[in-house]
Order: structure tokens, then C-alpha cells, then sequence
């Protein structure tokens, strides 16, 4: 169908541009269900589809680094003839913000980073 076709152009693209990329993250697995469910599917640790334990488990997913190209995206709004309210709905979605990045380094070796729009909240 025309649906998958316009699908794997626009992640083909997506993926010659270096934004598209597989990471191992922890996602939200429903043994039962036999699948990954989105936050949203899941509600008080059981899927919303029939109640079942749902837990978080390392997987190996494609992600979309969208925060890389949501300045192109937000500014791609002004150029299109949707309804505002739309344009807004849009805007939230891409969710733009602006803050730091932030490398600590690790008493036994090693770094991790966070990203932060409230920096003097880090320490507590």
C-alpha cells in the first residue's frame, strides 16, 4: 500500500541524513501481549489492552533524533496553510526547549550526562 511506501521513503531519508539510528533503551514489554507498548498503553504497570504486567526491559530500537532537526520543523510551520490551532497542536508535539547538557564524572570511573531546562535544580 501507499501507506508503507511514503513510510520506509521518508525513514530511508531520515536514515541517509545520520538522524535515524538503533540504540538499545528500555522499553515496555508485555510478555502476554508478546510486544512493546507505548507509555500510553500502559497504565499502573498493566497494558490497557486486557490488564497484563507490563516491564521495563532493554531492546534494541530505531529512534528518530528529532530534537536534531526540530528547528527545521518548527520553522517549517510558518510555511504551511493549516489551521493555527493545528500549527500549536504541532508546535507541543515537536517540543522544542532550551537548556544544558550537563557530564558528571562517576567516583569508580566512567561519565554519564543529563539534559536539563532547569539547571540550578540538578544538586536538589
Amino acid at each position: 500500500p501507499d501507506f508503507y511506501k511514503w513510510t520506509q521513503w521518508i525513514f530511508k531519508r531520515l536514515y541517509q541524513a545520520g538522524y535515524a539510528k538503533r540504540v538499545e533503551m528500555p522499553v515496555n514489554w508485555c510478555e502476554e501481549l508478546g510486544t512493546v507498548l507505548s507509555n500510553d498503553e500502559v497504565i499502573d504497570g498493566k497494558s490497557e489492552r486486557g490488564g497484563y504486567p507490563v516491564v521495563k526491559k532493554n531492546m534494541m530500537q530505531w529512534v528518530i533524533d528529532q530534537p536534531a532537526f526540530a528547528e527545521k520543523l518548527l520553522e517549517g510551520l510558518n510555511e504551511i496553510d493549516w489551521p493555527e490551532s493545528t500549527k500549536e497542536i504541532q508546535r507541543n508535539w515537536i517540543g522544542k526547549s532550551t537548556g544544558v547538557e550537563v557530564d558528571f564524572r562517576l567516583v569508580g570511573g566512567g561519565t554519564f550526562s543529563i539534559y536539563t531546562t532547569c539547571i540550578e535544580t540538578i544538586y536538589g
